[in-house]
């Protein structure tokens, strides 16, 4: 009887395992901001959303998005001339620009903004306590995406947050990912790259640094966007990482030849992360044909799609790809 209660035992703690085996990776996402906050950031919701709908291996089991509380922001500064402006109008500009100072001034003692700040601020600190690495295991989340999350974001532990991406975890961010947290060093040895300013948006020509892997999205080895805001990156060691997409030159004067990353992964201890410097325009994310003043196509926004599914699945070893660096890609 305690052989068959054995072999009983076996044979379930072996269902057990194989279905635990087969479970969906768990994936949190995060949508916070405490810096520059983009529009396109609802319709990147929605996009991970269908990607999560249509991935059977893994699954959005926690959205950490923007507290509820909206902080006064004071009274607009004046708007700034041109360079070339004639020197009446600099004047002028430089008149209303110190009235504003003074403006401000009185607002700030007068602490319109301060309980509502300090409101925001608790919340925000609340939301993120899922990012913490005890509140990770707890929730067996084996991914965390950055979709355009911006400043200096109040982690609970920033670098337990980013042990536990070494330890196995996978990150993986989304343009502005990379302008948050941008002076903690924790966070972007992990990246691997830092926001480093942009210019006006344009049209990109992107160049495959492995048309192989699933980040390529099976886009092949020229991929181009009418139109996106695209990131100039700092700190960006590429001895460290396996480019993705690039451009050959800069993105807003042809004439500057050069590596200009666009997107990346890397692998990092036991864990893997994934970067793309895209996902600014409101038309890059959705594939919604009444979407108003649409330029990059729904195909392209497709692509997109797949850019980024590839890269999800990739981090989250559910897709094979290499993370050997590649510095020698031009």
């Amino acid at each position: 009887m305690k052989i068959k209660h054995l072999a009983l035992a076996i044979i379930l703690g072996s269902s057990i395992l194989t279905q635990a085996a087969d479970a969906p990776k768990r994936v949190l996402v995060c949508t916070t901001t405490v810096g520059f906050r983009h529009s396109s950031i609802p319709y990147g919701e929605e996009a991970l959303t269908a990607l999560d709908a249509s991935a059977p291996d893994f699954e959005i089991v926690t959205w950490l998005r923007q507290p509820e509380i909206e902080v006064p922001q004071g009274p607009k500064p004046p708007r700034k001339p041109a360079r070339n402006a004639p020197q009446a109008e600099l004047d002028k500009y430089t008149a209303a620009l110190a009235d504003h100072k003074e403006t401000i001034a009185k607002w700030k003692v007068e602490g319109k903004s301060d309980s509502k700040k300090a409101e925001f601020d608790a919340a925000m600190i609340k939301t993120l306590e899922a990012l913490s690495p005890q509140a990770l295991r707890d929730n067996r989340i084996d991914a965390v995406i950055f979709c355009n999350t911006s400043g200096a974001l109040p982690l609970p532990d920033l670098e337990g947050f980013a042990n536990w991406v070494k330890s196995g975890g996978a990150f993986i961010g989304m343009h502005a990912g990379s302008d948050t947290l941008k002076d903690s060093l924790p966070f972007t040895d992990m990246l691997c790259g830092t926001f480093d300013g942009h210019g006006p948006q344009v049209p990109a020509t992107l160049h495959a640094g492995d048309k192989e892997h699933p980040a390529n999205g099976n886009i092949g080895d020229i991929w181009t966007l009418s139109q996106e805001e695209m990131y100039l990156i700092k700190k960006h060691d590429r001895d460290k990482v396996r480019s993705i997409w690039f451009m050959r030159h800069h993105p807003n004067k042809p004439e500057e030849k050069g590596f200009f990353p666009v997107a990346w992964v890397r692998g990092l201890g036991d864990g893997r992360v994934f970067y793309t410097t895209l996902g600014h325009r409101e038309d890059i994310w959705s594939i919604d044909p009444a979407l108003p003043k649409r330029i990059n196509s729904i195909d392209t926004a497709a692509q997109f799609r797949s850019h980024l599914l590839g890269g999800i699945r990739w981090a989250l070893g559910l897709a094979p790809g290499s993370a050997e660096p590649n510095p020698a890609t031009n």
